[in-house]
């Protein structure tokens, strides 16, 4: 009889972590271009990135519709869009996962994006 292996006995063992990238806090507000589930056209989604990091990013929204399968991210100040697949969908939360990872400075630049209340 072979020793199970439990979650617990393997505390030291750090060759598998679950995380491979840091994600980094953002508060930067994004166009989402949605497709749903068998769907040809895409609807643009005013949203909020929460964080970031280099594959993938977790969006909220208060107006996302349901079961949507890929999405197109335009972030203010740069010229591209990003393509990615959802990976898990909330109420009101898209966790996307990036099609190519993005190079760590385009990610610390975003996480620098930060909107200013005017008072």
């Amino acid at each position: 009889m072979q020793p199970k292996s439990y979650a617990l006995t393997r505390l030291g063992d750090a060759k598998n972590p679950r995380r491979v990238y840091l994600r980094r806090d953002t508060n930067c507000p994004v166009i989402v271009h949605v497709r749903r589930r068998c769907a040809d056209d895409r609807v643009a989604v005013p949203s909020w990135m929460v964080n970031i990091c280099e594959d993938g990013c977790l969006i909220t929204s208060d107006y996302f519709p349901d079961q949507i399968e890929d999405v197109y991210i335009i972030i203010p100040g740069f010229g591209s869009k990003l393509f990615g697949l959802v990976k898990g969908q909330g109420e009101y939360t898209l966790n996307v996962k990036f099609s190519a990872l993005l190079p760590a400075d385009i990610v610390d630049k975003v996480a620098r994006i930060k909107t200013i209340v005017n008072r």
